[in-house]
């Protein structure tokens, strides 16, 4: 069995993204698709569940290894940051009042 690494970023991702790392391994060593690339890196994408997951990652051979570069869910985007919500939160509360004030997105 392969050993499997994870980049920095990779870990960053993952977190941040809420994915498995038992459902990235699944989808490295048993693919529903893998596509080859450069330099020993391939993307492998495996439907999980509702999921789809996509992994990119390059082969080691010195290590025997599978060093995730990247992973997400395809349609699924990254969570917002809440601080981020919070200071856009009255910008978004404006562009409702004077859209709902004006008609603007009204489908007529």
């Amino acid at each position: 069995m392969s050993k499997i690494i994870y980049t920095k970023h990779a870990r960053e991702r993952i977190d941040l993204r809420r994915l498995s790392k038992t459902s990235i391994e699944d989808t490295i060593l048993h693919p529903g698709k893998s596509f080859g690339e450069a330099d020993n890196t391939y993307k492998f994408i495996k439907k999980q569940g509702t999921r789809t997951y996509h992994v990119v990652a390059q082969y080691l051979p010195d290590q025997k290894a599978w060093l995730v570069i990247s992973a997400w869910v395809r349609g699924e985007d990254d969570p917002q940051n809440w601080l981020w919500w919070l200071i856009t939160a009255p910008f978004r509360l404006l562009w409702w009042l004077f859209k709902l004030l004006f008609g603007f997105g009204d489908k007529k």
